[in-house]
């Protein structure tokens, strides 16, 4: 594993347990294993490494898209547990995105909030399909309230529960609350 790697690995660590405000460059080198000025060779800064985890969100996300199909229901359904699955296998990163993404200085959040974008936007056209006729910013808010559910139990301790368990509870949630979106014929 490369320096870089495991400063990042670190940061994410410290990030998630302590929050971004509360970890500073020397811990981040000290979990890393080198001084903490040893960062300072491969990352410009602390926002740099929180910028550099964001952007590691996005792209996970964005290369697990599943390709569409003729069943939009199927679509967001896959959707759904490929979100779940990165929150639960990268539960540290997934916290870091939720809670830390605000934090981040105007040019790298400009940046991550584009690509972000890109991500929503497949949402947007999946929740569209499934339940036609609801104005953007209520898809767009279903969106939010469904990521909060998805990721709201996956950096807890499952105790006994196996993973898979788990990913197939959050599924099922997070359809039965989008499907608060049916609307009554």
């Amino acid at each position: 594993m490369s320096r870089e790697q495991k400063i990042l690995q670190a940061a994410e660590r410290l990030f998630s347990e302590r929050s971004f405000d509360g970890v500073g460059i020397d811990a981040i080198g000290k979990e890393a294993g080198i001084v903490g000025s040893g960062v300072y060779r491969h990352f410009s800064s602390k926002q740099e490494i929180l910028a550099t985890l964001m952007d590691e969100v996005i792209d996970a996300m964005l290369l697990q898209v599943p390709e569409t199909t003729d069943d939009p229901r199927a679509d967001l359904r896959a959707l759904v547990a490929v979100h779940v699955r990165f929150c639960l296998g990268r539960a540290q990163l997934a916290d870091i995105w939720q809670r830390e993404n605000h934090l981040l200085t105007d040019d790298h959040l400009r940046r991550f909030t584009r690509r972000q974008h890109q991500y929503i936007e497949h949402w947007v056209g999946l929740l569209d399909a499934c339940y036609p006729g609801h104005p953007r910013e209520d898809l767009v808010a279903t969106i939010r309230g469904v990521h909060a559910l998805m990721s709201s139990d996956t950096t807890r301790r499952a105790g006994s529960r196996p993973p898979a368990d788990l990913e197939s509870l959050l599924v099922r949630l997070a359809m039965a609350a989008m499907d608060g979106l049916r609307t009554e014929d």
